[in-house]
């Protein structure tokens, strides 16, 4: 849905005026210019006489591009996997008729390799051998046989621990695993794959080309030629073949294709694999979780926080209602930081043999004989822990030996170790849970984006944005507030970091009923648990910004030679998350094959064909036929249905999901259905009234805008104000009074001044109960101080 609404401060029909509508079919009027000290009579020539100075609240309230309600959710799930499906069977069936396996022009190891391997900042650290495919590795191949072996991951060259242990973790849940991919022909070598991407679901189609370490037998010294006898086939058929071969992640189970193909997935989605470097394991098991394998069977998402193990109140609550359901519906990985050597001189130096800043997944917490056990799995395949119960310690004694197979343990196992539960709290600092719904749930989402200069002093205080929702029955619900997923542009996520809380209300109590899990910067999401009753609930958020970057950091990177060619694909990311509040700016965001076909441009050629052949055969050498295709712009008010979860493509004009229910120009492919309207062919917030509650794209040039009033009422948001704006300026705005359409400045000036954020609010209920939300930035008096 992209619409907006707003609350202004003066009458309409003699009557104040609030509003959070969705689908208006009236004009609002206008309030009369305002005239200041020494300005001439009004209008109506009566003298000006100011009026005492006086402080006001304008309130201002935003329905945001991206709404969801429950039901909608099964929706875009079973979009997002009938289309990957079908994408999945199309290509295929289009490489047999060309007897040719599928190679994925987008993410192309081979041909490509700089662009899939590295990001704008990391630019030189990986140094792969060679590409190679699929069959070419595993003499029989299995893309997942489900057997405890298949836990066993190694990780590979690219730092990401989270990942492999986030995949390690999910094998303990059959079902997630074997329905994370959606559709492949491993015959073609062409694989389907869903990720869940801040409230909707990114199909991703790739190829079985995967990187190796080993290099060809021509790129050999002669002594390593040597070691093979000079026997190239040797070579070839030992040295070359198996999983020990890949570059990056790994299986340990002979011939399973899995691991490596999902994590090749994962970079293409988030553009690279040096963008998928380090991480928490609760946030990937978030983005692998968040689908629907087919509509006859159970959907599956889920949400995360962590947990700091100092700050478990009851530890024997812990183990009997949190742990010992470890991969039955919740899932768990477990972190502590790198120890300080500064007084010590040891570098890296670990406890009981673990090491730091390395993320390990929980695989089963049971208790035998009055004693706890703890059975985690290290992602680099070595069991490092050395203390007591590790394997072949003093612990194990005949009769602890008997329950091996209870613990479902074995020594000399790739990474997997046991601890006792009172070693496991004493050494982990940091416990992540992601709790796995069934389909007796839903969720519904509302996002705001929130702007502010740089730097910027402000209070630390709640209200810096808030929430309202509302529950038609009584239900449990888990609330989540998030930041939109950067890892998608990273590099240009902003001069700073962001950190969330927020405490939830019962509307009109002034106590709060909870406040959120905690958080730290490096914390996407935070969350609370409550058994509510129906009625109306709200959400005070507070917002923590930490300048990390300086202002003019996107220039410096330009200057110091960010490839351009990246640049433009990482843009495309950024204005594709941050669309799901605000349109950003029409350049970046991508349209679809389907949509560009299915426009009237398209339509328009047909009959500039059509005139072409009637009177081609009067031109003579050197002249030329101009055809001219009138169109008619018709402005509709109205809700904006959509056939897509996806930003992308439901803000891009026409074909599926576009916004042919709001303004439609058969001249404009890519008109953008949220935010300030266009002007010439920018956007602007500053130079034009603001919108009117619904109201998106141009105005008929027909209807000029009236000059802006020397003081118009601002729409004051504190902090987050753009200027005096209606709306937060969007991310990438180059508009403004005098300001030149984008394609007239440098690449390097379009987020010098952004210093944003999208913030959403997840309400997840029994499907009993579907909330509604809306959302408010922090409203500001005018001339005041909150």
């Amino acid at each position: 849905m992209s619409v907006a609404s707003t609350t202004q401060n003066f009458p309409r029909n003699g009557h104040n005026y609030h509003t959070y509508n969705q689908n208006p079919n009236h004009d609002r009027p206008r309030p009369p210019p305002l005239a200041t000290n020494g300005a001439p009579p009004l209008p109506s020539g009566r003298p000006y006489n100011p009026a005492p100075k006086t402080t006001k609240s304008v309130g201002h309230t935003v329905s945001y591009a991206q709404q969801q309600v429950g039901a909608s959710v099964t929706k875009g799930m079973l979009e997002a996997y009938n289309e990957c499906k079908a994408t999945v069977e199309r290509i295929a069936a289009q490489c047999r008729a060309k007897n040719r396996k599928f190679r994925d022009v987008e993410f192309d190891l081979e041909n490509d390799s700089h662009r899939c391997l590295h990001n704008l900042m990391d630019s030189n650290i990986f140094l792969t051998s060679d590409v190679r495919r699929v069959p070419a590795i595993f003499e029989n191949p299995v893309f997942y046989s489900g057997t405890p072996k298949s836990a066993e991951i190694v990780q590979g060259a690219v730092e990401d621990c989270y990942l492999v242990s986030a995949l390690s973790t999910m094998t303990s849940v059959d079902r997630l695993i074997k329905n994370l991919c959606v559709a492949r022909d491993e015959e073609v070598g062409i694989y389907g794959f869903l990720f869940y991407r801040d409230c909707y679901w990114v199909p991703v189609i790739i190829d079985d080309l995967l990187f190796t370490r080993v290099p060809k037998y021509e790129q050999l010294s002669v002594g390593e030629k040597e070691l093979y006898h000079f026997e190239k086939d040797k070579y070839n058929s030992t040295a070359r073949k198996g999983a020990d071969t890949l570059y990056f992640a790994r299986p340990t189970s002979k011939g399973e294709t899995w691991v490596p193909l999902v994590e090749k997935a994962y970079a293409k989605v988030h553009g690279d694999y040096a963008s998928v470097m380090f991480g928490r394991t609760c946030d990937a098991i978030e983005d692998m979780t968040g689908y629907i394998p087919h509509p006859h069977l159970h959907r599956h998402f889920g949400v995360s926080n962590l947990l700091l193990s100092k700050d478990i109140l009851d530890r024997d609550k812990f183990w009997h209602e949190e742990l010992v359901k470890a991969n039955q519906d919740r899932l768990f990985g477990c972190w502590f930081k790198t120890l300080d050597g500064n007084r010590s001189g040891v570098k890296n130096a670990t406890v009981d043999g673990l090491v730091g800043n390395l993320s390990h997944s929980i695989v089963k917490a049971v208790e035998i004989k009055g004693k706890r056990f703890v059975v985690l799995r290290d992602p680099w395949g070595e069991a490092g822990w050395e203390g007591p119960w590790s394997d072949g310690s003093k612990e194990w004694t005949k009769e602890w030996l008997e329950i091996l197979p209870e613990l479902g343990h074995s020594f000399g196992g790739s990474g997997q170790f046991v601890m006792e539960y009172s070693d496991f709290l004493n050494i982990w600092q940091e416990i992540q849970r992601t709790i796995i719904f069934d389909d007796s749930w839903v969720m519904s989402s509302q996002w705001l984006h929130i702007s502010q200069p740089f730097p910027e002093m402000k209070s630390f205080s709640f209200g810096d944005l808030s929430f309202t929702f509302s529950l038609p029955a009584a239900s449990p619900v888990i609330i989540v507030l998030t930041k939109y997923n950067t890892r998608y542009f990273k590099d240009i996520q902003g001069p700073s970091i962001w950190n969330l809380d927020f405490v939830v209300a019962k509307e009109g109590e002034t106590e709060p009923l909870a406040e959120s899990s905690y958080s730290f910067f490096y914390t996407r999401g935070v969350s609370v648990e409550l058994d509510l009753e129906a009625g109306n609930y709200v959400v005070l958020a507070r917002l923590d910004p930490a300048p990390v970057r300086e202002k003019d950091y996107f220039k410096k990177g330009l200057a110091n030679g960010w490839d351009r060619r990246k640049l433009a694909r990482t843009l495309t990311q950024r204005a594709k998350g941050q669309s799901i509040a605000s349109s950003s700016c029409p350049q970046y965001l991508p349209n679809s094959a389907s949509t560009i076909l299915g426009s009237d441009n398209v339509k328009a050629d047909k009959a500039t064909i059509d005139a072409v052949k009637t009177y081609a055969g009067e031109v003579k050498p050197g002249e030329s036929i101009t055809v001219t295709t009138t169109t008619t712009t018709t402005t509709v008010v109205a809700k904006n249905p959509s056939k897509r979860d996806e930003p992308a493509y439901r803000n891009s004009g026409g074909g599926r999901g576009g916004s042919r229910g709001n303004n439609y120009n058969s001249n404009n492919i890519n008109n953008i259905t949220a935010g300030p309207p266009m002007m010439n062919g920018y956007t602007t917030t500053t130079a034009q009234p603001p919108m009117e509650p619904g109201w998106a794209g141009p105005r008929s040039p027909a209807t000029p805008l009236p000059p802006p009033p020397p003081q118009s009422p601002q729409y004051d948001m504190g902090p987050y104000s753009g200027g005096g704006g209606l709306m937060p300026p969007p991310p990438m705005d180059l508009g403004g009074p005098g300001m030149p359409p984008p394609g007239a400045m440098g690449a390097s000036d379009v987020l010098e001044d952004d210093n944003s954020i999208v913030v959403g609010l997840k309400v997840y209920t029994k499907m009993t109960a579907p909330s509604v939300i809306t959302g408010r930035l922090r409203t500001m008096p005018v001339g005041g101080a909150a």
